[in-house]
């Protein structure tokens, strides 16, 4: 760019001091001192701005002291001052006449402004800048008053910088803006509240609306709080409300600000205005995934604050869901970064979970819980350590209230076949769930409002919004674009197909960057341009530097970023904490469910009675029946559980439940219920039939049977973990039963049977329980030609069924030992497999 007559003037006269000094820093410093001085006007006490400037100018030019010292002194000078206007020059002219102010109107022709430095220089050197005018405004008064803040508001617009950045910038200079105790007194006017500096009690914060609210004095006495529309809730006593009475001890919250009525001792009433704004920051920095040639995401990029919703946005299969596995590390990018305030985010969630919380479209809860303890499970789950039950429940009534649902909190959660809590009520409870720790500071949340009435959308939009002004950041997947929506947003984040940002920043900036009239027309656009010129365009922007590059230079401002790479990450989650909280829960699901508690107590009691109605003494095929049974408790009770809760198992995999304690807290619950079933059978048909007098025990008879129940309950288990519906999973069980009988030996003995039917009894396991139940005693009873019942020992039973060779007599063929054995490890390799396969499907459900 060219530089005027004035700016190489000056140049030449800092030269003469120093004439090592780089020209083009000499330039730079120039520009930079000029508009400082005309942002915030020349100070008399010069000593401290300089000391400031100094500081700011030397890492970045390099110039030595002697340059800048006579850079500082020459700027000062009147015809140096930037952005000369017309009445300066006209009052220039009045005191020095009309040939100065012409020589100083030629002089000044060529200097820039705010906005041409930041499209000259470039955002790093805007935003240092722009803090430096901050520091010399808070150092000139001790505070920065609110006409200097709106000089500084209006410097930031110039250089294009996001305003969020003027908060954090005012934390680092001027905390006392946003931070720290300030007291206003009440008397008998209205005073107004917002972030524009005109209001009474001005809160610098863009999570504010410029007039958020008004506390009005009332005839009768009292103050009264009236939202002023803002589309920001406004909260009293942690409810939001658009008009209502102000009581002593009333906490009025407003984004992150709290305000108090207290009155002191002389009865003299007034707000304590507390704010501490935080700035924890989540970076996402190029990140690309694809799969072989095809584009998931691509060079996605933008940073994002605490306190911040950011609506996700973009057509179907634009990977709106991709990036927020991404970021999550629930399916991490080919490359890039996400960074926490500056340190590696996933790898903070490989130590704690609990970092993010993931709310999915559909509603994950047990049914058969009530509010409150489907919220105490789901903190037993996400906290860290031996965590004593007082934590649980404390956290639970803050959850309660912070979501409105304490009203609730004993009520059944139920479903479309059990009426329950509304469909409103279950969003809040499945929100609910990912609050449970306080230590989630990301909220994902995909469609919240779907399925929903327009009145318990905007509730549970507002709800997000309050989640988002307590101090985290939430992700809002959504293709509600209404201005009801809209008002609670702070960003909208744009994809287009492929992955590919389109556009970062504020909704009302959207409309008018994809020039249609109202937000929810941009899906009309998409078809203007490739994804590709989109994502290009949006690049070359000044919307792209104003959102998403300046925020990622703030990161870099000394005393803004806070750093947490190294931070030492929390500990490991302990295994059988996992394991006894989903057992516990587990078993209060299956005991609510009283259907189905009522099937499994009626199957053994209905099968003994069959069993004694048929059979007059405990011949063979009695026995079969009896292990046939056991193996169908086991079954039937299993092989639709790990599909029916599939669903909440995966998402709370994502925040470290591992597949061991899910499926160990199923095999405990269904094995003690099998257990039960096949104890009850075993010792009813001991005593019916006076198996006592055939060589049995009641005790080993019935291990024996629960043995071969905890077959079938694992073969069952890992029949569910196959199956993706439960239809398909009760379709397969006559074809693994109809085979066990076939081959057991009951219809045709082995020897009888051809030679590839002889080797696949060998992996039959109702061949190993039929024979594990016949050598659980001595003696069988056999019904002779004549139609008498007589005692036999084992070896005739055995060698009619094939389970034994022709000689010697004495060989038995396997014994007892061994067949529990082969029992056992077939229990073992099937809840292995089951436990695999569950590991699978998760992995491949949250790619």
């Amino acid at each position: 760019m060219s530089r005027g007559v004035g700016v190489t003037a000056l140049t030449e006269r800092v030269l003469r001091t120093d004439p090592a000094a780089d020209p083009e820093s000499i330039a730079f410093a120039a520009d930079f001192v000029r508009l400082v001085l005309h942002t915030l006007g020349v100070d008399a006490d010069a000593a401290d701005d300089d000391t400031i400037l100094r500081a700011s100018l030397g890492p970045r030019t390099g110039l030595s002291e002697a340059a800048l010292s006579a850079l500082l002194s020459e700027a000062r000078a009147p015809r140096e001052q930037a952005g000369i206007g017309p009445q300066s020059l006209r009052a220039f002219g009045a005191r020095f006449g009309r040939a100065h102010a012409t020589l100083l109107a030629e002089e000044t022709r060529d200097q820039i402004d705010l906005v041409t430095f930041a499209v000259l220089h470039g955002t790093g050197e805007a935003l240092l800048l722009l803090d430096t005018l901050f520091a010399v405004a808070a150092r000139r008064g001790g505070a920065i008053t609110r006409q200097e803040l709106e000089h500084l508001r209006s410097a930031a617009r110039d250089l294009s910088v996001d305003e969020v950045l003027v908060t954090a910038l005012l934390r680092k200079h001027a905390a006392g803006l946003i931070e720290g105790d300030r007291r206003v007194g009440l008397g008998t006017r209205t005073l107004s509240i917002g972030r524009a500096t005109t209001c009474d009690i001005c809160l610098a914060d863009p999570q504010v609306a410029l007039i958020h609210a008004e506390i009005q004095p009332q005839v009768s006495g009292g103050w009264r709080v009236v939202d002023q529309a803002s589309g920001r809730p406004t909260l009293l006593n942690g409810a939001p409300v658009t008009s209502a009475p102000l009581r002593e001890g009333s906490i009025l919250q407003i984004a992150h600000f709290k305000l108090q009525l207290v009155v002191d001792d002389s009865g003299v009433p007034s707000l304590v205005v507390e704010g501490e704004r935080s700035f924890t920051s989540l970076s996402v920095r190029h990140l690309r995934r694809e799969i072989g040639d095809i584009s998931l995401l691509d060079d996605v990029s933008f940073t994002v604050f605490s306190g911040e919703v950011v609506a996700v946005v973009g057509p179907s299969g634009a990977g709106k869901t991709t990036l927020l596995h991404a970021i999550s590390a629930v399916t991490p990018a080919d490359s890039g970064d996400v960074l926490l305030d500056g340190g590696d985010f996933h790898r903070l969630l490989r130590a704690d979970r609990s970092l993010v919380g993931m709310v999915p479209q559909d509603d994950l809860v047990h049914s058969e819980l009530t509010v409150e303890e489907s919220l105490a499970y789901s903190g037993r789950l996400r906290f860290q350590g031996d965590v004593h039950r007082s934590e649980v429940d404390e956290a639970v009534g803050r959850v309660l209230e912070e979501l409105d649902i304490a009203h609730i909190r004993e009520q059944r959660i139920g479903d479309v076949l059990q009426r329950g809590i509304s469909g409103g009520q279950r969003k809040r409870v499945n929100l609910g769930q990912e609050l449970m720790s306080r230590s989630t500071r990301v909220l994902f949340l995909d469609e919240p409002t779907s399925g929903l009435d327009p009145r318990a959308s905007q509730d549970i939009v507002g709800l997000v919004r309050q989640l988002a002004d307590n101090g985290r950041i939430v992700f809002l997947v959504t293709h509600d674009l209404t201005p009801e929506v809209l008002t609670q947003v702070d960003h909208l984040l744009v994809l287009v197909a492929g992955g590919r940002v389109a556009f970062f920043g504020p909704p009302k900036d959207a409309a008018r960057y994809f020039q249609v009239r109202t937000p929810d027309a941009i899906f009309n656009r998409f078809g203007d341009h490739s994804p590709q010129t989109w994502a290009a365009l949006f690049k070359e922007s000044k919307v792209h530097r104003k959102y998403v590059v300046t925020r990622d230079r703030l990161l870099g401002v000394d005393g803004v970023d806070r750093g947490a790479e190294d931070e030492d990450p929390p500990g490991r989650w302990p295994g059988f904490r996992h394991l006894r909280a989903l057992t516990a829960r587990y078993a209060l699901t299956r005991l609510r469910d009283r259907t189905g508690l009522a099937v499994l107590a009626v199957q053994p009691v209905f099968l003994a009675v069959v069993v004694s109605i048929v059979f007059p003494e405990p011949t063979g095929r009695l026995l079969f029946m009896l292990s046939l049974s056991c193996l169908w408790f086991g079954m039937s009770a299993s092989v639709r559980e790990l599909i029916a809760d599939r669903a909440i198992w995966q998402r709370e995999a994502r925040i470290g439940v591992g597949v061991g304690a899910y499926v160990g807290a199923k095999v405990l619950v269904l094995g003690a219920a099998v257990i039960a079933q096949c104890v009850f059978l075993a010792v009813v048909i001991f005593a019916v039939f006076g198996m006592g007098d055939y060589g049995h025990t009641p005790v080993l008879l019935a291990a024996v049977c629960s043995l071969i129940g905890l077959v079938g309950m694992s073969l069952g288990l890992f029949v569910s973990s196959a199956w993706t519906s439960s239809e398909a999973a009760v379709g397969t069980l006559p074809l693994l039963l109809i085979p066990q009988i076939a081959f057991s030996s009951i219809m045709v003995g082995i020897r009888h049977m051809p030679e590839l039917a002889q080797k696949l009894t060998w992996l039959n396991i109702e061949r190993y329980a039929f024979d594990a139940i016949i050598k659980a005693g001595t003696h069988t009873a056999y019904r002779t030609r004549k139609g008498i019942y007589e005692i036999q020992d084992l070896g005739g039973v055995l060698y009619r069924l094939g389970l034994k060779p022709d000689e010697p007599a004495s060989d038995m063929g396997l014994s007892l030992a061994e067949l529990c054995a082969i029992l056992g490890g077939t229990t073992l390799v099937f809840l292995g497999a089951t436990v695999a396969m569950v590991a699978i499907r998760t992995r491949r459900a949250n790619r």
